[in-house]
């Protein structure tokens, strides 16, 4: 009987079909970002989803809690720059991004802004994700220039709203983006 020699093409394919998934999921952004979602979804942590172009200055607390009843909210009473009442919730994603916080602040029991803390090594996804769901920042010229007069936060005004982030986190920055309804005062 004939001696079966082993295929170099299908021992290609094999070492290829072997080796390439876990190769996406550890060294590369997307395949990072598909694995911590998933780990922060079996450890049971919270996952929320904002379209940003559709939040506006009308909503109410109760409106966000009927919205994401999922969350665990802590809501109260606080004067801060951005209104005198708040509700954060931990989370472990924002729209499929990997996340801590999100905090909804409101004046007068009406959305007035939100702030989402992300984790830092997302930053340049999440950036990407806005600059392709929402074209280039209204300041992107300003913020390319060079030197010290670039500038380092990046804006987009929406219908309702304005979103800002940072361009470039620092060590001690905190990956954060704010959205403002109705617009920069």
């Amino acid at each position: 009987m004939a001696e079966k020699k082993p295929n170099l093409h299908k021992t290609i394919l094999i070492l290829i079909l072997v080796f390439i998934p876990p190769y996406w999921l550890l060294f590369t952004d997307e395949g990072s970002r598909v694995s911590d979602t998933a780990l922060l979804w079996l450890l049971g942590e919270d996952d929320i989803k904002v379209n940003i172009k559709e939040l506006d200055g009308n909503f109410s607390r109760q409106d966000i809690k009927n919205v994401y009843p999922d969350n665990e909210w802590q809501c109260g009473n606080q004067q801060t720059n951005f209104g005198n009442a708040l509700c954060a919730a931990r989370i472990g994603t924002y729209n499929g991004y990997p996340s801590q916080l999100i905090t909804f602040y409101f004046r007068d029991d009406r959305v007035s802004a939100l702030k989402l803390i992300y984790r830092d090594q997302y930053h340049k996804q999440i950036m990407g994700h806005y600059i392709g769901e929402l074209g280039q920042p209204g300041n992107v010229e300003a913020a390319l220039a060079d030197g010290p007069n670039a500038e380092n936060v990046l804006q987009w005004q929406l219908e309702r709203g304005v979103l800002v982030m940072p361009k470039t986190l620092g060590k001690s920055d905190e990956p954060s983006l704010l959205w403002f309804a109705g617009g920069i005062e």
